[in-house]
């Protein structure tokens, strides 16, 4: 077995020098070592007991080993180009600032980043799946930063200002606090201020975004109209009732118009889809719930029209039902500005897909509808019983 080793490495050397001359880079190693040989591109050796085993190159003289046999440094290499390319994909899925600040706070060997890069590589892995399924054209869209939208433009004074009522309501609401006529005749100016600055634009849009602001419109509309009319029932009027009355009942045919117009828009694209076989689930999801929340101010509006002295009714045995159905109005007229502006940032690659999609439905649906429903055990009113109740015109 010996000189078989040994007759190995002279054949080994032999061919070397006569096929491709010594080679500068490897050379067979000494007499009492194992011997090398390249069978197919693998490495084995020859040992003292006869056995054949995988082996490590023997390097040239002052070149540096590792003295590994070669399945542990196969190993460490693989390992090695594992994590390279986590890393590689970490760098590439981190286009913001942000998520590259992420990134680098959370590079293996920093004790408590690595939790931190398992949980936002999660994140961000679940994000684009969802997108991916949803649309995936959302996938091609470079992130911008906020700094990147215009903001020296008309509508800025105006959403920041419906920006600040807003914070200030929810706060107010929170507290208990009625709101008061100076507030509500504000609101109406601010908003007809806003949603004139940005009516110039909208027909550059896609149809489908023209339908949700056209249909914005008229659902703002029928809000600001109802807060009149919640406010001429409670202790401070903007207006008298005998003019509140006409106007919140032009703005119930506006606001059932409204949508008519969108839904039909919608739903009929959606199903469109489907019958394509591009069914998209969330936006399913998504359009349903607006419908439910929609239906409920439908279902006032046929209390209303109906029998007109339903909702005096209702206030004479909810004294403060006037002050939820403000309350409500005011931030219905704010969530449906916020909806909008959201459309905006995503078509302007700020806050994309399904992170647009999460906030939409945090922002201006779950969390105002809880302080709402919240208000209710604290004042004399009531969220839904009202629906069940009849006026005059049934007894």
């Amino acid at each position: 077995r010996r000189s078989l080793a040994q007759n190995l490495r002279v054949t080994d050397r032999s061919h070397h020098i006569r096929d491709h001359g010594i080679d500068p880079h490897w050379s067979l190693p000494p007499h009492n070592a194992s011997a090398a040989h390249m069978v197919g591109g693998d490495s084995v050796r020859g040992t003292a007991d006869g056995g054949l085993q995988e082996a490590a190159f023997v390097s040239a003289p002052g070149a540096r080993t590792s003295g590994q046999p070669l399945p542990e440094r196969r190993l460490q290499r693989v390992e090695g180009e594992e994590r390279d390319e986590r890393r590689t994909a970490l760098r590439a899925q981190a286009s913001s600032p942000e998520q590259r600040q992420v990134a680098a706070a959370t590079e293996p060997g920093r004790g408590r980043g690595a939790t931190t890069l398992r949980a936002a590589q999660a994140q961000l892995e679940s994000f684009q799946a969802v997108d991916a399924s949803y649309n995936p054209t959302w996938l091609n869209i470079e992130e911008q930063p906020i700094s990147s939208l215009q903001w020296a433009h008309l509508q800025t004074p105006w959403a920041a200002a419906a920006t600040a009522i807003y914070a200030f309501d929810m706060v107010r609401i929170l507290a208990v606090v009625p709101p008061t006529a100076v507030e509500a005749g504000a609101i109406g100016l601010i908003y007809f201020g806003l949603y004139g600055s940005r009516y110039t634009e909208i027909p550059r849009l896609e149809p489908h975004y023209q339908v949700s602001f056209y249909a914005s419109c008229g659902w703002t509309f029928y809000a600001w109209a109802s807060l009149m009319h919640a406010m001429a029932c409670g202790p401070s009027p903007v207006v008298p009732l005998s003019i509140a009355e006409p106007l919140h009942t032009a703005a119930c045919v506006v606001y059932l118009v409204s949508c008519l117009y969108f839904y039909s828009y919608h739903w009929g694209r959606h199903i469109r889809h489907a019958l394509d076989g591009r069914f998209r689930p969330w936006f399913a999801a998504g359009l349903a719930s607006l419908t439910a929340v929609h239906g409920l101010t439908v279902g006032h509006i046929w209390k209303m029209l109906d029998d007109p002295g339903w909702f005096a009714t209702v206030a004479k045995i909810y004294p403060d039902q006037w002050q939820w159905i403000a309350d409500t109005r005011l931030l219905e007229l704010y969530l449906t500005a916020a909806a909008l502006f959201l459309v905006i940032l995503h078509l302007r690659g700020v806050l994309t897909g399904t992170k647009n999609a999460a906030l939409v439905f945090l922002g201006t649906v779950i969390l105002p509808t809880a302080a709402l429903f919240l208000e209710t055990f604290s004042i004399d009113a009531v969220a839904w019983q009202h629906y069940f109740m009849v006026g005059p015109k049934y007894w």
